[in-house]
Formats: structure tokens, C-alpha cells, sequence
């Protein structure tokens, strides 16, 4: 069989199997995922979420792993205060407006103390909730469902949010397309924008700004003096990978580590820009993925042969200089 038939027969099988994130990729990219033979950006991630299987994902979906690896780079993180497997067992002192529980393998799982103070039994409940569940299945993000379920308590490193400026550096083999910088990210007036390696502010957005300009930083906004430290810790933590983003938090200054992610908007992530987000897709080498890089066995090295043609033939582009 002919490899784009047999692609468009694979594609078929895994849009009836995957039906959920398959409606949910529509609806955000306007098209079906070719996830046999991806070519875009989102092509290829939701191939990744199908067929990569890199183990080095589970330690970057674990939020206590990810601390380790940044304090490995002499990057601060903000400090664990308690963890554990039964909420009921996190100390009445950490039940304070400075504290927040987290869930490690999953995203969006956060209780603030500070806004739902006396509420014992509904965070119980909560948290509960959060450990009978695996985060990511429905998305088809593995990676999350594969490290141990653990609750943990970590000091807030601000009081308020619009204190914070995030950075997260999207790194196509260990090298840099760009960083996407919040203030008050999840605020009612957060911020953002896009910059270059080099801290230069670029003409793309985040879709959040495509559709209202007045959530952009503002036209003065430089980014933070440790911004370079999170270029380079962010190449050493991507170094080796096909795709990662690396995030970071400033706050007065200092820089601490945040999260790692395979996944970054669970798979679904646009701009303002399409050619921008055809370059993603066109700088992202599959060939240093760990399905192409690892040997496998039957069906899946047959089509390994066949994926790694495909790939050889688009070509792979040089990271580019952004305007």
C-alpha cells in the first residue's frame, strides 16, 4: 500500500479512537490532525501525543520532578512545604493565605488558600477528587498519567499574581523560537508578549492579544535583567529534546523555576501570525523525537522507516529570525 494511502488509513483509525481530542483539534486548528505524516505544528503535536513515548516526558509532566531538575541548574523553585497522598494530612498550620496545594501531575489543580479560607471540607473533596483521577487522558497526554500521584504544599512566591512576570521559551532542538511573557497571567488585566532569544519584543501574539490588543504589555515593557540566565537554562533543560517549553517566574528580580511541558496548551496552541505558526512546524525535527531516535519492533518499525522518510523529504528548517 502506497504510504499516503496507508497514512490517510492510520489517520482515519486514530480520529475514530480519538474522537474527543480529534473534535477538540478541529475546532481550535479548523482542520483533521495528519498525525501519520504530520507536517504543521499542531500536526506534529498531536502526533507526539499519540506515538511519543520519551520517558524523559514523565519527569517534565511531575511538578516535584521538574523542581529537581531546575535546583540542578542552581535555578530557585518555590519551596515544598509538605507533600503526600492524603490531603487530610497536610498540617492546620499550612492552611494559610501564603500556601498553596497542588497537584504534581497535572495542570490547573491549585487550591489558594487565600481565596477559600474555611472551606475544610471542600478542599478535601477537592483534592481528593484531583488523586482518583489521571489528568491528561482525554487529551491524550500520557506522560501526565505515568508519574506517581502525589499532593504537595509550596509557599506562595508572591502575594499577588500581577507581581509576577512568567516566561515561557519554546525550544526546538534545545534552541530557541521564542518566549511568550506574561504579567498576571489568569488575571482580569494580565498581560503579554512575545520576544526573541535575545530579549527583542517580535510583531507575533499570543491568540489572547490577537483578539483583544489591550491584553498586550505595553509598548515600554523590558523584559527582566535575569532574562538571559532563563535563555540559557532553558537550552541546558531542552538539551537533546525535539520540542519542549520551558517556563520561568520573576518576581523582583529573582528567577525561579516553574514548570517543564511537553504539551504546552494541551496540544492546541495558535498565535496571531500563521506564518509563524507554519515555521514551528517547519524548525521541528521528528528525527530527534524518541520514537525516530529509539529502535522499535514490528508495526511500529515499519512505520518508523516510513515517518522517517516522510520527514527527510519536507526538510527541517533552520531556527529563524523573527521580526
Amino acid at each position: 500500500m502506497p504510504s499516503r494511502l496507508l497514512a490517510r488509513s492510520i489517520d482515519a483509525s486514530l480520529h475514530a479512537t480519538h474522537r474527543k481530542a480529534t473534535r477538540a483539534f478541529r475546532a481550535e486548528i479548523g482542520q483533521l490532525p495528519r498525525v501519520a505524516l504530520p507536517v504543521s505544528y499542531s500536526d506534529k503535536m498531536f502526533w507526539r501525543r499519540v506515538f511519543d513515548r520519551n520517558p524523559a516526558f514523565i519527569a517534565h509532566c511531575d511538578k516535584l520532578q521538574a523542581k529537581r531538575l531546575f535546583q540542578q541548574q542552581d535555578v530557585a523553585v518555590a519551596e515544598v512545604l509538605w507533600q503526600g497522598t492524603d490531603p487530610a494530612d497536610l498540617p492546620a498550620s499550612l492552611r494559610d493565605a501564603e500556601v498553596v496545594v497542588k497537584m504534581n501531575a497535572a495542570c490547573d489543580r491549585n487550591w489558594f488558600f487565600r481565596h477559600r479560607r474555611g472551606d475544610a471540607a471542600l478542599f478535601l473533596a477537592t483534592c481528593q477528587g484531583w488523586l482518583e483521577q489521571t489528568f491528561g487522558v482525554e487529551a491524550l497526554e500520557w506522560a501526565y498519567g505515568m508519574a506517581p500521584k502525589r499532593l504537595f504544599a509550596e509557599r506562595a512566591i508572591a502575594p499577588d499574581p500581577r507581581a509576577i512576570d512568567e516566561i515561557k521559551v519554546h525550544l526546538f532542538s534545545g534552541e530557541v523560537f521564542y518566549a511568550l511573557i506574561y504579567r498576571g497571567e489568569k488575571t482580569e488585566d494580565g498581560r503579554s508578549g512575545i520576544f526573541d532569544a535575545a530579549g527583542r519584543r517580535l510583531r507575533v501574539t499570543n491568540s489572547t492579544v490577537a483578539k483583544d490588543p489591550g491584553r498586550a504589555l505595553p509598548a515600554q515593557y523590558r523584559v527582566p535583567d535575569c532574562y538571559s540566565r532563563a535563555i540559557a537554562v532553558a537550552r541546558r533543560l531542552a538539551e537533546g529534546t525535539d520540542y519542549l517549553r520551558v517556563d520561568f517566574m520573576v518576581v523582583d528580580g529573582k528567577l525561579y523555576g516553574g514548570e517543564i511541558t511537553p504539551y504546552p496548551s494541551a496540544g492546541l496552541m495558535t498565535n496571531s501570525d500563521p506564518a509563524v505558526l507554519a515555521q514551528m512546524g517547519r524548525c521541528w525535527d521528528l528525527r530527534q523525537s524518541w520514537f525516530l531516535a529509539t529502535p522499535q519492533t514490528g508495526w511500529r518499525a515499519l512505520y518508523q522507516a516510513m515517518l522517517r522518510r516522510h520527514v527527510e523529504r519536507l526538510g527541517v528548517d533552520p531556527i529563524p529570525e523573527l521580526a
